[in-house]
């Protein structure tokens, strides 16, 4: 495990938590059938603890990483003029087929704000929406790219400047579609396909989360954009009921986190290769790591209980501690998971089909 970070110093999800994350608004940020819930985590912190602390930590590594991502990202994309008062942040290019996830308005559900708060912590949290001069998620980080310029919205509960007018089907509607209570679509810097697989009980229970944010007062101005965003439309419908253990579970973790934002190579037009879904990729000055069991991975020498160990507590193998920006995405955000999340990701790792690094 210790050459992970050796090779990389990097191991990404998250999240707004751009993010869980984290970006993931959260990641905001921000971007619905009733269904059972998961079992309530072990680990489990309150939602407004946990957001301000994820978000404190997270914040400026996230703004800068998800700035250059996203700069590449949506270079040869269509980005609209986006409203003062937006939620949550961070971003993958609007897919071409048609959208299979049902309205929000069509879901009576109730949200549970401390099971959110576990939800926000596997997105490592909305870090790009956090001011550290206020101490809370109050927006103002600006990013400047091809798209324009656009200014991390307030996702706190103040009524004027921030989502406190918002419901909770509202912050569903943004965290899974992009879209706005007025019906405007935010720009795609927003995580949407990530938040997008969120079960039904989980979307709502991180939108209850984020409804109990303390209130700050920050008026964010207006984004400036070159062109309107088009409307993000999911691939697939997601799941009624999260997944709760093994791979199906690891899966649905690492997908919700978005680890593949900085661990799958892109293509020349800046959309992620997904033939070579967490096989490593250049990010920054640095490699974020391949992460498929193939014999140029470490994953493939790695044990699953290894690989949880190190999720948990951020010590490789071999008794060094990690550094570098995977220290704050383990203490921000795998060090919260329960040990039967941490071990259902790293069975989902070692069951992906291998794929060399590049």
């Amino acid at each position: 495990m210790h050459s992970i970070e050796k090779q990389a110093r990097h191991w990404h999800s998250a999240a707004w938590q751009v993010t869980i994350v984290l970006t993931a608004l959260v990641a905001l940020a921000i971007v619905l059938v009733a269904c059972a819930p998961i079992a309530a985590p072990a680990r489990e912190t309150a939602a407004t603890e946990v957001a301000t602390e994820v978000a404190t930590e997270v914040a400026t590594e996230v703004a800068t990483e998800v700035a250059t991502e996203v700069a590449t990202e949506v270079a040869t994309e269509a980005p609209a003029e986006e409203a003062t008062a937006a939620p949550a942040e961070e971003a993958t290019a609007a897919p071409a087929e048609e959208a299979t996830a049902a309205p929000a308005e069509e879901i009576a559900m109730v949200g549970d704000p401390a099971r959110g708060g576990y939800i926000f912590a596997i997105t490592t949290g909305c870090g790009c929406h956090f001011n550290r001069d206020l101490g809370a998620p109050a927006g103002g980080n600006k990013f400047e790219g091809p798209f324009g310029v656009i200014y991390a919205p307030n996702i706190t509960s103040d009524p004027k400047t921030g989502i406190g007018n918002w419901s909770e089907t509202d912050i569903v509607n943004a965290l899974r579609l992009g879209v706005r209570p007025d019906g405007s679509q935010i720009h795609p810097i927003m995580p949407y396909m990530a938040y997008s697989n969120l079960s039904d009980q989980d979307v709502y229970d991180l939108a209850a989360a984020l409804k109990q944010l303390p209130p700050v007062v920050n008026a964010v101005p207006a984004s400036q954009l070159t062109a309107p965003p088009a409307p993000f439309k999911p691939l697939n419908a997601p799941p009624a009921v999260a997944p709760t253990e093994g791979v199906e579970r690891g899966a649905y973790i690492v997908a919700v986190a978005n680890c593949g934002r900085c661990h799958t190579p892109r293509g020349e037009g800046g959309a992620p290769d997904m033939t070579r879904f967490l096989a490593g990729a250049p990010l920054q000055d640095t490699i974020a790591p391949n992460l498929t069991p193939h014999e140029s991975s470490n994953i493939s020498v790695l044990s699953e209980e290894q690989i949880a160990s190190f999720l948990l507590t951020g010590i490789y193998d071999d008794g060094t501690p990690v550094e570098g920006p995977m220290k704050m995405i383990i203490e921000n955000g795998t060090s919260r998971l329960t040990e039967a999340d941490a071990l259902a990701i790293a069975q989902y790792l070692k069951s992906l089909p291998p794929v060399a690094s590049e």
